[in-house]
């Protein structure tokens, strides 16, 4: 074999060298987080008694259903882990006063405002018997009253939905304090998308609020509003998008998602608006509230092949995306924006649009008049060096790290996760998880219910890779050599190697053999 300072000379010298082709996950596409949307709305449900002891005494008894809160959130686990702000779930106002007055006031044919305030009346002996109705209850009340909060979650779905019930888990202790709902039905299967939750806020400057106003359907999508930290990483918006941001949040924003538009990732939720002060809480609070609750944030298989066909469907490779997709919708079938991106592939499947159509051809860059200056060709060549270095060096130390390995028959963890990197990520020393990265037919593989074996019916198209060439889908599907199970980490979703006790792209446990 040749050296490699050899090599890096010859290729640059000879200039055949072309970089491959480096495949990443498009950064600021909102809709890996827009899935994962969710209206919230909650009402406490209160069953209030008034006795009347004037002469024989009387028993009224009324049901009320009185508002707590609606706004926005966003689901953390496939199993139905929702956060949300405070102030949605929980209010400071008591139900049973406002439950007082209307009783009250039917009963005894008076007026008295619907509200949550204490009122009194004119007449001095039910101005008395009003003050008594009202809690806390004493020997002397005249009313009794029992309170059951009950909480909706609506996911972003292709037609409305009913709700989804739930309970909370934690609150905070104020109104922007972050609040963890559980979904008590419709969640059982796991396959509720999620949003990839970032570890802490960073320096961040363009973000994007994600709220639904409304409840939200296939034409009722969140609502995206791009704004801007100033200075970065401060949590503190630009004075001159302040009318911006209190029209957007005013209509029910409340615990919306803020996005950083960079790795479209959460980093935090917001709260106020329509004349209360905006209040940002970081995703440091937020993975606090989330610890308290006994809730570990992670993504699900619908997420993996999903993110997935986005790769394609981003590359406007839609004859890739069409399968992928597909298969989105048969473990979600209400998944709304991949109905959409299906619908979007299959009209431009096939046409000049199409960068998987056969026989389509790359883009090309029109020629320029002129000739190349030496000074960039030598630049150039500075660059491709640079690129060698960084892949063929830890290509060689990779195979003596296998040759030690052999040897002492220990495995080698730093080998490992590059070589996993290489195949699963970034491709350069294993950036992150990357499940974009997966060819379509090892996500569709993966995704398949074992139990269910359904047959899919269709055949995606394998992605080329350098130089052209097209992988054999049976030698994507072949299982690890040695006979061992191939098996993938539980937090990212990407695919562990033999021995491994951390998965190399998250860090995360191997918690199960």
């Amino acid at each position: 074999m040749p050296r490699l300072h050899s090599l890096i000379a010859g290729l640059v010298v000879l200039g055949a060298f072309v970089p491959p082709p480096l495949h990443e996950h498009p950064s600021g596409s909102t809709d890996r987080v827009t899935p994962a949307a969710v209206r919230v709305e909650a009402v406490a449900r209160v069953s209030i008694t008034l006795y009347d002891d004037r002469g024989v005494i009387r028993r009224v008894r009324r049901e009320y259903e009185v508002p707590i809160g609606e706004g926005s959130g966003f689901t953390v686990t496939p199993d139905g882990a929702v956060v949300t702000a405070t102030g949605v779930v929980k209010s400071d106002r008591d139900p049973r006063v406002y439950a007082a007055n209307r009783v009250f006031a039917e009963y005894y044919k008076v007026k008295v405002p619907a509200d949550h305030s204490r009122h009194r009346i004119r007449n001095a002996d039910l101005n008395l018997r009003l003050q008594r109705c009202y809690p806390p209850v004493a020997e002397d009340s005249l009313c009794e009253a029992e309170v059951t909060t009950e909480v909706k979650v609506f996911p972003h779905e292709t037609s409305p939905a009913k709700g989804l019930p739930a309970r909370i888990l934690h609150t905070g202790s104020t109104p922007a304090a972050a609040a963890v709902l559980k979904v008590t039905e419709g969640a059982e299967d796991e396959t509720l998308p999620t949003v990839p939750l970032a570890t802490s806020l960073g320096n961040v400057e363009s973000v994007d609020f994600m709220t639904l106003p409304e409840r939200p359907s296939l034409d009722k999508p969140p609502v995206l509003t791009a704004v801007h930290f100033d200075p970065p990483g401060s949590g503190t918006f630009r004075k001159n998008e302040a009318k911006t941001i209190d029209k957007v949040l005013g209509r029910d924003g409340d615990g919306a998602a803020v996005i950083d538009d960079g790795t479209s990732e959460v980093i935090g939720l917001v709260t106020g608006g329509g004349g209360d002060p905006v209040i940002f809480t970081p995703v440091e609070d937020i993975r606090a509230a989330l610890v308290a609750a006994d809730v570990t944030p992670r993504r699900g298989r619908v997420d993996v092949v999903y993110e997935t066909a986005l790769a394609s469907y981003h590359n406007k490779n839609y004859t890739n995306a069409i399968p992928v997709l597909q298969q989105v919708l048969r473990l979600r079938n209400t998944h709304a924006v991949a109905a959409a991106y299906l619908q979007t592939s299959q009209q431009k499947a096939g046409t000049a649009e199409d960068s998987g159509a056969a026989g389509a051809q790359p883009e090309t860059t029109p020629e320029r008049s002129g000739s190349f200056s030496p000074w960039l060709l030598a630049a150039g060549g500075v660059v491709v060096a640079g690129l060698l270095v960084a892949v063929l060096v830890p290509m060689a130390l990779r195979r003596r790290r296998g040759r030690a390995a052999d040897e002492t028959g220990e495995p080698v963890f730093a080998e490992a996760a590059f070589g996993e990197a290489q195949a699963g990520g970034s491709g350069l020393g294993g950036a992150g998880p990357n499940p974009a990265s997966w060819p379509p037919q090892a996500a569709l593989e993966y995704a398949r219910p074992a139990e269910a074996q359904l047959p899919l019916g269709i055949t995606p198209v394998p992605a080329p890779v350098a130089g052209g060439a097209v992988p054999d889908p049976q030698a994507a599907d072949a299982p690890p050599p040695g006979g061992t199970t191939m098996r993938f980490c539980t937090r990212c979703g990407m695919r562990l190697g033999h021995a491994h006790r951390f998965c190399g792209f998250c860090g995360h446990p191997v918690e199960s053999p």
